[in-house]
C-alpha cells in the first residue's frame, strides 16, 4: 500500500509523521519534497546517486528562424531572432517544437533536472530514496516523475508541502493520503486547501493533527463537521521538537505508528 504524508503548509510535522511511519511499520520510504528533501536526517546509510534528466530542444544549423517552435510552444521558452534560441529553464519537454518543426531543425538532448539518492543499509531496516532538484530548475513534477518510477506497491511518500502541481504529482498513484495539521488559523485555512485537492483526485484521506494541546480547536471542528476523519494526535510537546531537531526518531511512540498504519490497512 503507497501511504503519501501531505500538508497545506510547511512546518506541519509532516516529515515526523513520514519517517516514523515508515521506520516503525518497515516500510520503503520517498522523499518526494525534491526542492528541500530532508528525511536523510533521520535515515542514515550508504548513498548512492545518479543524475536526473528532462528532454530539451537543441536547434540544429539549418533552422531558418521561421518562428513555429515560438508559435506552439505554450511557455513562451522559445525566442527567434537570426534563429530559434530555446530556453531549458522554462520548457515543459513537452516535444511540440521538435514534432512540429518543419525545417526538422530541432533535436532532443538531455538536460540535468537533478539527482537521485538511495539510502541503504540504514540501522533501522529501510531503504530512504529522494530527489534533489537542480539550483534554478523551475518545476520540480519531472524529478519526482522520475524518483517514483522507483517506487513499489508499499511505500511511505513524504510529499512537497502545500497544494500546488508538485503536491499533486506526488500523492496522484498514492492509496491513501494523511494530511497533517497544526491546529492554528493558518493551519486550518491550508488544510481546507489540501483537503479540496485530494477530495477533488478522488483520493481517500484523513488528518493527524500535530502539536496538539495548542488553544485552538478549529481544526477538529471542521473535520467533525466535514466527516473527514481524525486519525491520531500528536501532542505539543519540547521534548518532540528537541527530537526533531537532532534528527531523532519518536521511539516512545512507536506504538502510536503502528495503530496508525494499521488503522489505515
Amino acid at each position: 500500500m503507497r501511504i503519501a504524508i501531505a500538508s497545506g503548509k510547511g512546518g506541519t510535522g509532516k516529515t515526523t509523521v513520514a519517517v516514523n511511519l515508515a521506520v516503525f511499520n518497515s516500510i520503503d520510504l520517498f522523499d518526494l519534497d525534491v526542492e528541500e528533501p530532508n528525511d536523510h536526517i533521520f535515515i542514515k546509510g550508504k548513498k548512492k546517486e545518479r543524475t536526473a534528466y528532462r528532454k530539451v530542444p537543441e536547434v540544429k544549423e539549418n533552422c531558418n528562424a521561421c518562428g513555429v517552435c515560438k508559435d506552439v510552444c505554450q511557455y513562451s521558452a522559445i525566442y527567434v531572432i537570426d534563429r530559434a534560441y530555446p530556453l531549458p529553464e522554462l520548457c515543459h519537454s513537452c516535444g511540440a517544437c521538435i514534432y512540429l518543426c518543419p525545417e526538422k531543425a530541432m533535436e532532443e538532448v538531455d538536460f540535468q533536472t537533478g539527482k537521485i539518492v538511495t539510502v541503504e543499509d540504514s540501522p533501522v531496516g529501510i531503504t530512504l530514496t529522494y530527489g534533489e532538484l537542480t539550483i534554478g530548475e523551475a518545476s520540480a513534477v519531472f524529478l519526482i516523475k522520475q524518483v517514483k518510477e522507483l517506487m513499489g506497491k508499499s511505500a511511505i511518500i513524504d510529499s512537497p508541502p502545500g497544494a500546488s502541481c508538485p503536491m499533486v504529482e506526488s500523492v496522484s498513484d498514492a492509496d491513501y493520503v494523511i494530511l497533517v495539521a497544526e491546529p492554528t488559523p493558518f493551519g486550518l485555512h491550508d488544510l481546507k486547501i489540501a483537503a479540496e485537492v485530494v477530495s477533488d483526485l478522488g483520493l481517500k484521506f484523513g488528518v493527524v493533527i500535530n502539536k496538539h494541546g495548542l488553544p485552538f480547536d478549529g481544526v477538529e471542528r471542521y473535520c467533525s463537521e466535514t466527516g473527514i476523519e481524525i486519525l491520531g494526535k500528536i501532542p505539543f510537546s519540547k521534548e518532540i521538537a528537541g527530537k526533531y531537531s537532532r534528527g531523532e526518531l519518536l521511539y516512545d511512540m512507536k506504538d502510536f505508528f503502528v495503530d496508525l498504519y494499521e488503522g489505515i490497512t
